[in-house]
């Protein structure tokens, strides 16, 4: 009996642990660089999210910079320095500048370097929310970033995360978060142009609410999509869905 008591509790303890990895296996790198910026104490100098840098008395430049608001590419110049900044908090091309090293020289802040102390996969995950957030890379296609531009106007990144590339967590919701717009699990969704403007119009499709199990889990998560019909343009509707076709084309 005894034995039998053990191995079923093993067998619970497995089961779970599948279920948890099935859950969570596509909670896109954003959403797992936000966590982990936030704990590893980046949000302590960078501000909440990032969105608020620290006073730096002696900084010549200023406060410590935020992620959002372009000012990252103040910074870096591609992703790579990005990287460099998070390794070695400084970049060789800084090292080499007189005029940038003596902004620094008194500065309060200084960033710490993180080599050693996270994982190749955890430094990805860093790189790909600090660009994200920082809106680091955006498309060149003009309707795509036009879609971009409607997206952040009409709050889509609150719950889809920056650049609609979060997780954001979702309570009771099938996978437990809100799904990434260029992460694995958007086209059991929304699997074509009309399923996509359908989400944005109406809240839902046909499909997913014709569906009893989908409807259950979308009618007790507390997070429900909004309908935006009659609050966007047939337009504005077709420049989102560029954009997010052009997120699905560049996925972090």
């Amino acid at each position: 009996m005894k034995h039998t008591l053990v191995a079923l509790g093993l067998l619970a303890l497995a089961l779970a642990g599948t279920f948890y990895r099935w859950r969570t296996k596509n909670i896109s790198r954003v959403q797992r660089g936000s966590e982990l910026a936030a704990q590893r104490g980046c949000f302590t100098c960078h501000g909440p999210g990032g969105t608020v840098g620290m006073p730096n008395p002696g900084y010549a430049l200023g406060d410590v910079p935020a992620f959002t608001g372009g000012l990252i590419r103040m910074y870096a110049k591609d992703e790579a320095e990005i990287r460099e900044w998070i390794l070695d908090g400084i970049t060789r091309s800084v090292r080499q500048d007189p005029v940038q090293m003596a902004q620094r020289r008194d500065a309060t802040i200084r960033m710490p370097a993180w080599r050693g102390l996270i994982s190749d996969s955890e430094l990805d995950d860093l790189v790909a929310f600090v660009k994200a957030v920082s809106d680091f890379e955006r498309p060149e296609d003009p309707k795509a970033d036009e879609g971009r531009a409607v997206a952040e106007r009409t709050g889509c990144f609150h719950c889809h995360g920056p650049q609609g590339r979060g997780s954001m967590l979702n309570v009771r919701a099938f996978k437990g978060y809100i799904p990434a717009w260029d992460g694995a699990d958007f086209p059991e969704l929304a699997r074509d142009y009309r399923e996509i403007r359908a989400w944005i119009l109406d809240g839902g499709t046909r499909r997913a609410y014709g569906n009893p199990a989908a409807r259950w889990f979308l009618e007790r998560q507390p997070i429900k999509m909004p309908a935006y019909r009659g609050r966007l343009t047939e337009d504005e509707v077709a420049r989102v869905i560029d954009y997010i076709h052009w997120l699905r084309a560049h996925p972090y």
